[in-house]
């Protein structure tokens, strides 16, 4: 069997297809053959008796008057007519008490005679030869018997005939086998072994030019098309790999670092010029020496101990080596040293890398040094620097508060000039009601007509009230001036009223505003309550509001300043100050906020104005600030900020 493996599998290609094609022809025959004599004896014989049986029970059916009447001629002559059946020999008829009643008989010498065991069985084959027995029922009751022989073709004759059709089938498979096998040979053999002898020269001479042919657009040819492209593909990557090669041969023997790889024992398996470089003269050839014999005891313990650690972790170590026999004195290296690991995952070999640090060292060690003193000036200037920032931002507190002074005195200015009007006013009626009193007591004394007494109440009534008025003026003008005031001054949180906060600081501005003739108004609308701090929101609308008056209307002879409010949601307000003045060049916009930023420098501004501005509503009051403006048309200065701080 081994010996047949062995010739099988060393064969051509073209040998074993027709090999296995008429090895396949033949199995099929022998399958064939040996599934017809099956059928034959499983199949074929069951259904002839069934089918003979049919045909007993039917022409039984016409025995049954002549066996009931006993006319025996009657079926002598029914029992002649099965002489026109050849495969029929012999046909008895027997009454029910198993006497012959007529009979018909190819052979004159034969005997019909009653078989026990054809009764039990119904049927019986001798060789070829089929009784069957069949009952006759006349009105359902038991009348005879017929008894009939058959002779079956012989099977061996079959066999014959079935081994003659599967000659003819075996010669034409056969010539089929033979053309397929010489067919196989022109389509697939030949290209196959037309690729084999390529493959076969590209192995041996090493040339990833040559090039299959292809002769079809079949699977051969594909695969052949598969194998060029194949090539082409390898001759590109042995192309690029020598390439990579010579690179990387260039790029180590090049390098100013000393390249190297070393087996387990410690043998130099590869080195570049830097390496030898390194080397004392005389020293014998590195390569397959090991550290022992290249570089002194001392120095080749440090270098093996230093390989076995990183051999035994399996990880890349980096560390300092000092080279003290080398050429040109002692140097200073940084190696890198890390484990060379095959496509099993196992250590083979250790690489190293290592670079000369020796000119860095020392240039580090004076740079130590200068950073040393450039560190000392460097502490030196940021303590000038601390005590200057110190400095400005004393001098910038100092501004504010001037700022914060110099806008109180304004109000303070505008409060005493507006309380002028109203008191002035009361002691200019105070004034004349004493020289009317006067004149009224001197025209008591010679006698007073009703006329002058009703002129004299006339003029106490409105005096009184001239004086009234003004005062309640001066009282509410006391009023607001304490209120805002106050809540400068002590910068607490409370509840209030956002439109009576608005209300009371336009109040305090009104004389600056009137002698700008810029209007100033407020739609404000009632009920919006706020738990916050008055008197930074109040420093934040006056500070608004002057910013407008001084920068918005520059050039123009009247102008508007609106302030308005409304809520968001439950837990927020959303206050605009608008104008209709000049607008903010956009090269300003980004710089409004910063300290000391002005457009009126020298001219009354500070350019601390919106920075407080801008400090307050991001800080204590806990919102934020937006800005929007067109030049020409305008600016809005929009605060968000929420209604419990």
């Amino acid at each position: 069997m081994k010996s047949f493996q062995g010739f099988f599998r060393d064969l051509g290609l073209q040998r074993k297809l027709l090999l296995v094609s008429v090895l396949t022809t033949i199995a099929a025959v022998l399958v064939a053959l040996i599934a017809l004599a099956s059928y034959d004896l499983l199949v074929a014989r069951p259904r002839v008796v069934q089918d003979l049986t049919v045909r007993s029970e039917l022409f039984a059916l016409n025995l049954d008057a002549d066996l009931n009447f006993g006319d025996s001629n009657s079926a002598a002559r029914k029992l002649e007519a099965l002489r026109s059946s050849p495969e029929l020999t012999r046909a008895c008829l027997f009454t029910a008490d198993k006497r012959v009643f007529a009979h018909f008989n190819r052979d004159p010498s034969a005997v019909c005679e009653w078989s026990q065991e054809l009764e039990q069985q119904g049927h019986s084959f001798d060789g070829y030869a089929l009784s069957m027995l069949s009952p006759i029922r006349y009105e359902r009751e038991l009348v005879g018997y017929l008894a009939t022989d058959y002779h079956l073709p012989s099977m061996l004759e079959r066999l014959r005939q079935y081994g003659l059709v599967l000659g003819v089938v075996l010669l034409a498979l056969s010539f089929g086998a033979i053309l397929y096998a010489w067919g196989s040979r022109r389509l697939v053999t030949q290209p196959l072994l037309a690729l084999s002898a390529v493959a076969d020269r590209v192995t041996r001479e090493q040339r990833f030019d040559l090039r299959s042919p292809v002769t079809s657009h079949d699977e051969v040819g594909r695969l052949a098309t598969a194998f060029n492209t194949m090539l082409g593909t390898v001759a590109a990557r042995d192309a690029a790999l020598r390439r990579s090669q010579a690179l990387l041969t260039n790029i180590v023997e090049k390098s100013s670092a000393v390249i190297y790889v070393k087996d387990l024992d410690g043998r130099y398996l590869m080195v570049n010029h830097s390496f030898r470089m390194l080397l004392p003269p005389g020293s014998p050839e590195p390569l397959g020496s090991v550290d022992e014999m290249l570089f002194s005891h001392q120095m080749a313990h440090a270098i093996r101990q230093s390989d076995r650690a990183v051999l035994a972790s399996g990880r890349a170590s980096s560390h300092e080596e000092t080279s003290g026999g080398t050429v040109g004195g002692p140097r200073t290296y940084i190696s890198e040293k890390f484990p060379l690991i095959d496509e099993f995952g196992h250590i083979w070999a250790l690489g190293g890398v290592s670079t000369d640090i020796t000119d860095r060292k020392r240039s580090e060690l004076e740079l130590e040094d200068l950073v040393n003193v450039r560190t000392r000036q460097i502490a030196d200037t940021n303590r000038e620097l601390a005590d200057s920032l110190g400095t400005l931002q004393r001098a910038q507190e100092e501004l504010v508060r001037s700022e914060k002074l110099a806008a109180l005195g304004s109000l303070v200015a505008g409060v005493a000039h507006e309380l002028n009007t109203p008191i002035g006013n009361s002691l200019l009626a105070v004034s004349t009601l004493l020289d009317q009193t006067s004149a009224f007591a001197t025209a008591v004394e010679s006698g007073v007509r009703r006329s002058a007494l009703n002129a004299y109440l006339a003029d106490v009534n409105n005096g009184s009230q001239i004086v009234l008025r003004n005062l309640h003026r001066a009282v509410d003008l006391v009023a607001s001036f304490k209120q805002v005031a106050v809540d400068r001054a002590t910068s607490q949180s409370r509840e209030f009223q956002l439109d009576e906060l608005v209300s009371e600081i336009l109040l305090v501005l009104m004389p600056t505003f009137r002698k700008s003739g810029i209007r100033v108004t407020h739609t404000v609308p009632d009920g919006i309550a706020m738990a916050s701090y008055p008197g930074p929101l109040g420093q934040v609308l006056i500070n608004l509001v002057n910013n407008g008056l001084i920068h918005a209307f520059e050039g123009m002879q009247s102008g508007e300043i609106v302030i308005t409010a409304e809520t968001i949601g439950n837990d927020a307000v959303s206050i605009a100050v608008r104008d209709n003045g000049i607008g903010i060049a956009p090269e300003y916009m980004g710089k409004i906020y910063d300290p000391f930023f002005t457009t009126k420098l020298g001219r009354g501004g500070s350019g601390l104005g919106l920075n407080i501005v801008y400090n307050i509503v991001y800080g204590l009051l806990g919102g934020r600030i937006d800005v929007k403006s067109v030049l020409g048309q305008g600016t809005s200065f929009i605060l968000t900020l929420p209604l419990r701080v």
